[in-house]
């Protein structure tokens, strides 16, 4: 998956309370499934928005950061 690689929203989740450590105290964030112009799809946080703008169909456009995709609306 290159950079600037858009997407729209397939499905998604909002977290109100993570198990994960690493993730506490970061409630609530955003977990999607994004589907790709070629037809696949790619799993990551949404970003730059509150979790209750996301919606199904939104577009997004991927970042990167420590390697995991982030997903901003586009």
């Amino acid at each position: 998956m290159a950079d600037e690689e858009t997407g729209v929203v397939h499905t998604y989740t909002v977290v109100h309370r993570s198990f994960v450590p690493a993730y506490q105290g970061r409630e609530p964030y955003v977990l999607a499934w994004v589907e790709l112009p070629g037809g696949g799809r790619a799993f990551g946080h949404v970003v730059g928005c509150r979790p209750e703008e996301v919606r199904i169909g939104m577009a997004v456009r991927v970042s990167y950061v420590d390697g995991l995709a982030q997903w901003r609306p586009a």
